[in-house]
């Protein structure tokens, strides 16, 4: 009996040591909040933004006025100082769209906390997509048409004639009054509101999103 009573008490004891033990750890190492998985990292938000390819925010449609002068030259280059000539005001109508180049996008361009709920991504500066812009012909017309030159000496021109020898130069105008009412500022501010929401989608809480020149560091 005496042997039975020493073997309760040492269990007795042994319980009473394990519960002050664990007494002890629980102060030591409070339970630590459950590590919240991290959405995504830089790289894959790069390739996700990517892959949406909203490159064109903002189209802007608009006319423009030029004037081309055409005289005679060569054999008749005289003629010029008896006022012999053709000229012609047009308005020209066509669309020039702006966005941001994602190609132009790095990893570096974009921030990521440790626990993926917050994102900043700094986006390029938007531009002008020049390769792009097109000439509206249908809703083109001449506003002016003075013509002091003979046939025989002055090619009659035609409305897609002129077009042609001034493509360049309208669609360089119709770039330049784009952005004299201020479609690149459009086009950050729109390209701030799309990645803002589109990130968002993807289960980040807080974004900001950075238009490089447009928006605040």
């Amino acid at each position: 009996m005496r042997t039975l009573k020493l073997i309760w008490n040492g269990f007795a004891i042994a319980a009473v040591i394990f519960l002050i033990w664990s007494v002890i750890q629980a102060f030591q190492n409070p339970s630590a909040p459950q590590a919240t998985s991290t959405t995504t990292v830089g790289p894959q938000i790069i390739e996700a933004v990517r892959r949406v390819n909203k490159q064109i925010f903002i189209e802007h449609y608009a006319g423009v006025e030029i004037r081309h002068r055409d005289a005679p030259g060569g054999w008749a280059t005289f003629l010029r100082n008896l006022g012999v000539r053709q000229e012609f005001l047009v308005l020209i109508r066509g669309r020039v769209p702006a966005g941001i180049d994602l190609s132009q996008l790095h990893p570096e361009d974009v921030w990521v906390s440790s626990d993926g709920r917050r994102v900043q991504i700094t986006l390029p500066a938007p531009q002008v997509f020049t390769d792009q812009v097109t000439l509206d012909l249908a809703n083109s017309r001449i506003i002016e048409n003075t013509d002091f030159c003979p046939g025989f000496i002055c090619p009659r021109t035609e409305l897609e004639q002129f077009f042609q020898s001034v493509d360049a130069e309208a669609k360089a105008a119709l770039v330049e009054a784009a952005i004299e009412s201020g479609i690149l500022s459009q086009a950050a501010r729109d390209a701030e509101t799309y990645y803002t929401q589109f990130l968002n989608s993807l289960g980040i809480a807080e974004v900001r999103v950075i238009v490089r020149g447009y928006s605040a560091p």
